[in-house]
């Protein structure tokens, strides 16, 4: 019995060395390493498992020797340094973006529904259900193939305003609306395959508002899909300047290949304009998609 308590001792203080080193390493978003920059991305896991680690640990410790301390010291290092970013996503901390308590008699809310439909789900009414529920202004569909684009058709009575870029590498895209494009560009930012959209749009009021649709790839290889590997990433750099110059309020959506808690600011060379809405709300996880 006292043979088994060393072992899984050794192996509990293995894991939470583990943990601590990876949870450290995590701050080094911005080097080239894949496997150093993957780590960026766990870190609700992290956090829960140093958690568990820690009370496990601390349970199993009759007698305490210098590198106990030292491991469960490097394990609140790392429980901190995740915990740092995802507080920002808990009724902690304050929303940066207000909720809207009354509307003005010259304001005009509208609604944009934004999905990732997954090209290779073929569950197409699942989405067309939920947009007659919902009933949004706006729709952003990702990965959208010509399979897609056709059992979307149903919706143009809605939505007569559309841009369709629809491709088989997973990177296709369209935008629906209810209200008249002034403008729509489409843009190839970083790659030849992957589109974005910068729209002027016009509201049932006249005022006007500038959406960006993005999907960019992320820095990793793929083999039959595009991909950045080696490249600086510099897709979202580029639509910062874009916002940088905006004309009118503008909104930058799509699925951007990166975790909730992102450096917005140095990601898009901004500071201080794009904000997310999802701090001091929670997380608003909207994955799998084939569920």
């Amino acid at each position: 019995m006292e043979k088994a308590k060393k072992i899984l001792y050794v192996i509990f203080t293995l894991m939470a060395f583990t943990l601590a080193l990876c949870s450290m390493f995590s701050i080094l978003r911005n080097t080239e390493s894949r496997y150093l920059k993957i780590l960026y991305f766990p870190r609700i896991q992290l956090f829960m498992a140093s958690l568990i680690s820690l009370v496990l640990l601390v349970a199993m410790m009759k007698r305490w020797r210098w590198y106990d301390f030292l491991v469960i010291g490097f394990l609140l290092i790392g429980i901190v340094v995740n915990g740092s970013y995802l507080i920002n996503y808990t009724s902690l901390v304050p929303v940066v973006v207000p909720s809207s308590t009354h509307l003005n008699a010259t304001d005009t809310p509208f609604s944009l529904l934004v999905t990732n439909v997954k090209m290779s789900n073929r569950k197409a009414e699942l989405l067309i259900n939920l947009i007659e529920f919902k009933k949004p202004d706006l729709i952003l569909a990702m990965e959208v193939d010509d399979w897609w684009d056709t059992q979307l058709k149903v919706i143009e009575n809605d939505y007569p305003y559309s841009q369709h870029n629809t491709n088989e590498v997973a990177y296709g895209m369209v935008l629906y609306s209810k209200f008249p494009f002034e403008e729509i560009n489409v843009d190839y930012l970083q790659n030849k395959n992957v589109p974005s959209f910068e729209s002027t749009i016009m509201l049932s009021d006249k005022k006007h508002i500038t959406l960006h649709c993005m999907h960019p790839v992320p820095p990793t290889q793929f083999k039959n899909l595009p991909d950045n590997e080696g490249q600086e990433e510099t897709a979202l750099k580029k639509m910062g300047k874009k916002v940088l110059n905006r004309k009118f309020p503008t909104i930058v959506a799509g699925d951007l290949n990166d975790v909730v808690w992102s450096h917005v600011d140095e990601l898009t060379e901004t500071e201080h304009i794009l904000y997310d809405v999802r701090v001091g709300r929670g997380f608003y996880n909207s994955f799998d998609a084939g569920k």
